[in-house]
């Protein structure tokens, strides 16, 4: 298990594959850059969300008191990409210590968050 940890704390590609959906070698070149900003053109349905839920993923996870931002048009995007996240807390099979969660956050015993919002102006002002 440690082993595991240290693969998946160096390598965030890692987080796919255990979880059982091998990234595209696009999504493996994103996860590993250590760009501060990207822009994806990508086509619908080509797993945008799904590789940005496990870099978010990695981020809470490996990165204490860190703050993640889920983003998207409406709530309900967001919302779903928040089910991402958690599908693959799942799906990685090791308990992770989460201190609070509800159906649009979580934060979990090492201080980190991730909090899904409609992208408006308004509602990220605070953050």
């Amino acid at each position: 298990m440690l082993a595991r940890n240290l693969e998946l704390r160096l390598d965030p590609a890692a987080i796919m594959e255990h979880a059982g959906m091998p990234p595209d070698a696009w999504q493996v070149r994103l996860l590993r850059s250590r760009a501060e900003r990207t822009l994806l053109l990508c086509s619908r349905q080509s797993g945008k969300s799904t590789v940005t839920a496990a870099m978010a993923l990695h981020e809470v996870v490996f990165h204490p008191k860190s703050l993640v931002l889920l983003l998207s048009p409406s709530l309900r995007q967001s919302q779903e990409l928040f089910r991402k996240v958690t599908d693959f807390r799942n799906r990685l099979g090791e308990p992770i210590a989460i201190a609070e969660e509800s159906a649009l956050r979580v934060e979990l015993r090492n201080g980190s968050r991730i909090v899904a919002l409609p992208g408006t102006e308004g509602t990220v002002r605070g953050f």
